[in-house]
């Protein structure tokens, strides 16, 4: 009842196995559409959006699915300029991809996270998230997201006047801006290290960013006014005072100039020992723009009142500035330590881990020690108990096997008795076919006796003919004789009229060349080979079909007729081969 049922298993095991690979593989229509969203984020990002706006919140089922969703979303929104101050959309991204997630989707994560939090103002928080992103970035392949996460890391290092930090972090997204190729990016970073050198004073390495930086001016024009503010600011800190004046008479109008331009000019009025100058400019930013929560925008203005010489305001905005960087550096340092703890706690899980899973294994290797000493006991006693029981099976096969050895045995000699029997068979076939053999060969000696006393051949081609007939003579009379028919000499005889016969039809072409060479030449116009101008030549004597068979097997003498008459130019039956042949070698 059981058989039966057996190779039912295997097909279950196999259609359940199809059945999961095709689950793994197979994704609903939400999916597909998320993908189309996925590949319009960086060209289209409002058709993008619009696709998954579209989507119903009901038909997005599956942790993963809804975190793809979630950040494909908060993606969107960004790209799109909708700076999204919640949570709630990210949300399930956070959670799925920071426990399950690979290293591109995490840094994604928590990059889009930390954008979300400076849009709240949040850059405690954002700062946290950078850093923590950072940590991964030996593992992660997606260069661009890492390029702008050190952007947006370096914005917040400037912000507390971290511009050692603000520097490296441009410089290096530079690096990979330049390896993706996207020129904008590459140059915004390299001003913003440029910006970075320029406040700490090396101008060694400002010098070597402003070498780079005019030369892809030319493919990235938007950023024109960026560059000279920054070159401004380089003026005013490493030029002499007439440099600092000629770029400044270069503007026209203060007020069309950005604010990060007016607060450089400002500087450089200071620089000019101008101070009304710099504050009427400085008093043009905008107090709404973000370039007044700056560090270098309380710095500057501090520089301004002290030369003016309102010293109450200066301390004023000194202390608000030292209290400003204080306080962030206190944040980002804070930030370091925490996610320093974090990685030391998890570095600690993943070695009590390891040494847990050392345990197991140890233990779960000592049970497998243990169950083999037991089995190796069992199994000698085993062995002991039924030790008689084997040498009894033993004695017993020893007699089978001698038993077969004599079956064996009365068997060979019935095959050496078939076998002698066969011998003397083929032995009687054989001198049946010598016999035919030296008929054949008679035959021939004769059809070459009767053509050589009617021929009208040349001398060469008849002295041929004779040498065959003499080796035939000579053959006939040595080897043929009765009490060698069944001995070995017998196949070396064949072997003999073979090479004999084959240097027979070898003489015959070379006497013909000799003797009619414009018939050979013909032969060979007509690219007939060797093997060919043998049998032609053999027809040329006057020896018909049949006869020329004799020198060349049946079904071989067929085929080379066929090529012959073709490469002739003969049709498969209209002519006679040997009249043909006979006929161009009277008229060559």
């Amino acid at each position: 009842m059981i058989r039966p049922t057996q190779p039912i298993i295997p097909i279950i095991i196999l259609l359940a196995f199809n059945l999961f690979l095709y689950g793994c593989r197979h994704h609903s229509s939400v999916w597909e559409k998320m993908d189309k969203a996925e590949r319009l984020l960086s060209e289209a990002p409002d058709s993008s959006l619009h696709i998954l706006e579209e989507i119903p919140s009901a038909d997005i089922k599956g942790e993963k699915e809804k975190a793809r969703y979630a950040i494909l979303k908060t993606i969107a929104l960004d790209k799109n300029y909708i700076d999204t101050t919640s949570f709630e959309i990210i949300q399930p991204a956070v959670d799925y991809y920071l426990k399950k997630g690979n290293a591109d989707e995490k840094l994604r994560v928590l990059y889009y996270k930390g954008r979300i939090n400076m849009n709240r103002s949040d850059f405690q928080s954002a700062m946290h998230c950078y850093l923590e992103a950072s940590n991964i970035h030996d593992q992660y392949t997606d260069t661009l997201l890492f390029a702008h996460l050190l952007v947006a890391q370096g914005s917040l290092y400037a912000q507390s006047y971290q511009m050692e930090e603000f520097m490296l972090n441009n410089l290096q997204a530079a690096k990979l801006y330049e390896k993706q190729k996207k020129d904008f990016f590459h140059l915004s970073s390299l001003i913003k290290a440029l910006d970075g050198a320029i406040v700490l004073k090396e101008k060694d390495k400002a010098d070597s960013v402003l070498k780079v930086v005019a030369p892809l001016l030319h493919n990235v024009p938007a950023l024109q006014g960026k560059v000279v503010a920054e070159k401004l600011y380089y003026s005013v800190v490493f030029d002499s005072i007439p440099c600092i004046q000629s770029i400044v008479d270069t503007i026209k109008d203060y007020k069309q100039i950005d604010n990060e331009m007016k607060l450089n000019v400002s500087l450089g009025f200071l620089s000019l020992h101008n101070p009304k100058k710099a504050d009427s400019i400085f008093n043009l930013i905008d107090s709404t723009s973000i370039i007044t929560s700056s560090y270098n925008y309380l710095r500057i203005k501090s520089e301004i009142q002290i030369a003016l010489k309102n010293y109450q305001e200066a301390v004023q905005s000194l202390t608000q500035y030292h209290t400003a960087v204080e306080e962030e550096n206190t944040k980002i340092y804070s930030h370091k330590i925490t996610i320093a703890q974090d990685n030391h706690n998890s570095e600690k899980k993943h070695i009590l881990s390891l040494r847990q899973k050392d345990r197991m294994i140890f233990g779960i290797l000592c049970i497998i020690l243990i169950l083999l000493f037991i089995i190796g006991i069992i199994y000698y006693q085993f062995r002991l108990g039924k030790k008689d029981k084997i040498i009894t099976e033993q004695i017993q096969k020893h007699l089978q096997l001698e038993n077969q050895s004599l079956e064996q045995q009365n068997t060979m000699l019935s095959l050496e008795k078939q076998n002698i029997e066969l011998e003397l068979e083929r032995k009687r076939l054989a001198a049946e076919n010598m016999e035919l053999r030296i008929e054949h060969l008679e035959a021939e000696k004769m059809r070459l006796e009767k053509l050589l006393e009617n021929s009208t051949f040349s001398k060469p081609i008849l002295q041929s003919i004779q040498e065959r007939i003499e080796i035939l003579n000579g053959l006939l009379a040595t080897k043929i004789t009765a009490k060698e028919k069944y001995s070995k000499p017998y196949e070396k005889w064949i072997n003999n009229v073979t090479k004999d016969r084959i240097k027979f039809l070898k003489s015959t072409r070379t006497a013909f060349q000799i003797s009619h060479p414009m018939f050979m030449k013909y032969l060979e116009d007509h690219q007939l080979t060797e093997e060919e101008k043998d049998v032609v030549c053999l027809f040329a004597m006057g020896l018909n079909g049949k006869e020329v068979g004799a020198y060349v097997s049946e079904n071989r003498h067929y085929h080379m007729s066929s090529e012959i008459r073709k490469k002739l130019g003969l049709a498969t039956n209209t002519t006679n081969l040997n009249k043909f042949i006979q006929k161009i070698l009277h008229e060559l």
